[in-house]
């Protein structure tokens, strides 16, 4: 019999937007053979008679990271050797990473029908508006959701939108998921400009056990002399979350993050605070 603990949060990349290695780049990390997907996360709910799988964003990598849901999502019902698509998408904001992974539920990939993808009002409209992605988006089910408004995915499983400060060049809004199941609330939040930006970051934080968090770079010689990106070092997010009691989990690491190199100075340092390295397959109950 199926149990409130057979709700799950799985990491399907730990990537920043372009994933590694990243395109046109020879660094030690690109060069190493690793490969790692864009950041993206899957809620699996197994108590039903059917599996229920919600993905958070849907990246350029999301036909690599499907496979990884392939014993969770069901069989397809008229084609052979297929899997159906997932219940719903949920997308954080519109760059590349989070997005770039929609066409391929189009006609000439997986060709899905009525597939609901949640969204902030202004990115939805925005996909409407698209005439490129016209074909695609005609086949999905796009639903507008409200910042702060629950949305039930299951029962006793909830999530809602959080508005997050991160750079919005077609002002569409960015947003944090916080996943509430029967066991504990999860804080997914993949992308933000700076901690300090976000004055409800500490209220959020309160009500959540684990927080999945922006961890792009490390230190800013990763930037090779170029202006600061708008995300949080590393060290900087740790120094913020240094007195909160939850499990601090990262994700989103750019390709050049030291912390991606097993037992270097950086992963050391992360490891030996309780902090944890998203990868993909790692499981977090609900």
């Amino acid at each position: 019999m199926n149990t409130d603990r057979d709700i799950f949060a799985v990491v399907l990349g730990e990537m920043q937007d372009a994933g590694l290695p990243h395109i046109g780049c020879r660094c030690p990390n690109c060069s190493s053979g690793r490969v790692g997907y864009a950041a993206c996360l899957a809620v699996v709910d197994t108590r039903g008679a059917n599996t229920n799988v919600t993905l958070i964003d849907a990246t350029p990598d999301i036909k690599h990271q499907l496979e990884l849901l392939a014993d969770y999502l069901r069989p397809h019902g008229e084609r052979p050797y297929r899997f159906n698509p997932p219940d719903a998408i949920f997308l954080t904001h519109a760059h590349l990473g989070h997005i770039g992974g929609l066409p391929q539920f189009g006609p000439e990939a997986m060709a899905v029908s009525g597939l609901p993808v949640y969204a902030s009002a202004e990115l939805a409209a925005l996909l409407q508006e698209t005439r490129l992605w016209s074909p695609m988006v005609a086949n999905l089910d796009i639903r507008p959701f409200t910042p702060h408004q629950s949305i039930p995915l299951a029962p006793n499983l909830t999530i809602t939108p959080i508005p997050v400060p991160h750079r919005d060049e077609l002002q569409v809004g960015t947003f944090a998921f916080k996943l509430q199941g029967p066991q504990q609330t999860l804080l997914y939040l993949p992308d933000i400009d700076d901690w300090q930006a976000w004055p409800e970051a500490k209220s959020v934080l309160a009500g959540v056990d684990t927080a999945v968090v922006d961890a792009s770079f490390y230190s800013l010689d990763e930037l090779n002399g170029r202006p600061p990106v708008a995300h949080p070092l590393i060290m900087d997010t740790l120094a913020f979350f240094a007195d909160w009691p939850g499990q601090l989990v990262l994700t989103h690491f750019n390709h050049t993050n030291p912390v991606l190199v097993k037992g270097s100075e950086a992963e050391t340092a992360v490891s030996q605070t309780g902090t944890q390295l998203a990868y993909p397959g790692k499981l977090i109950p609900l």
